[in-house]
């Protein structure tokens, strides 16, 4: 197994586990079993469970990935994460802002991109708020300005549309549940198993119905 397939596994086992249980709760060791690894293995991947934590963090981000690492991984400046997750956040509104956006269909297919791509990470700041409050602070500015800009955008589609920020408070709560919450931090996540694509495609047409 190849050092990337590892990290690969090493990814999908933290940032879950980071959900739920939480990360003070996960131990390097529950890491390694649920990716198959050793113990030892692991940590010659990452210094430790916070530089695990920035790599979660840094994969996340649509950034340039070295194509080279030097191991183990240490953790990351805190100065730099903050940086990179500003610059993915204002590539992400200006993508929301983009001239190419003028249906509601085309606004919902760069919803649910964008939630299926960070819907670990804001999951894993919301259960642990404290972990990295800089990161917490972004997400929960980044948050309040995708629930103005949906909004505003079903205002445009809807003039008459009574309390367009509430509208827009639902449409991203809705998409962010199903794409995130719902794969992997709810009750009965296993009832999506297998039929993602098809659970999605329904909120999708329910959205659209609703603003017809």
């Amino acid at each position: 197994m190849t050092d990337e397939e590892k990290l690969q596994r090493v990814y999908a086992a933290a940032s879950e586990l980071f959900i739920q249980p939480g990360y003070h709760e996960t131990q390097m060791q529950m890491i390694a079993q649920r990716s198959q690894l050793a113990v030892g293995t692991l940590y010659r991947l990452f210094a430790s469970k916070a530089a695990l934590l920035d790599y979660v963090f840094l994969s996340t981000l649509p950034t340039q990935t070295p194509t080279t690492l030097d191991f183990p991984l240490t953790s990351v400046d805190l100065r730099e994460l903050v940086k990179q997750t500003e610059q993915a956040y204002t590539v992400w509104n200006h993508q929301l802002a983009d001239r190419h956006i003028q249906s509601l269909d085309d606004l919902l297919t760069a919803l649910f991109a964008a939630f299926q791509r960070y819907g670990r990470y804001f999951l894993i700041l919301e259960h642990n708020p404290t972990v990295n409050p800089a990161l917490t602070a972004l997400y929960r500015q980044q948050r309040q300005a995708l629930y103005q800009r949906v909004g505003e955008f079903l205002e445009h589609l809807q003039p008459d549309l009574k309390d367009p920020l509430r509208n827009g408070v639902v449409v991203v709560d809705l998409i962010f549940w199903w794409c995130a919450h719902k794969r992997f931090d709810s009750f009965e996540k296993e009832m999506a198993s297998g039929t993602e694509a098809e659970m999605l495609a329904v909120v999708r047409d329910l959205l659209l119905r609703s603003y017809r």
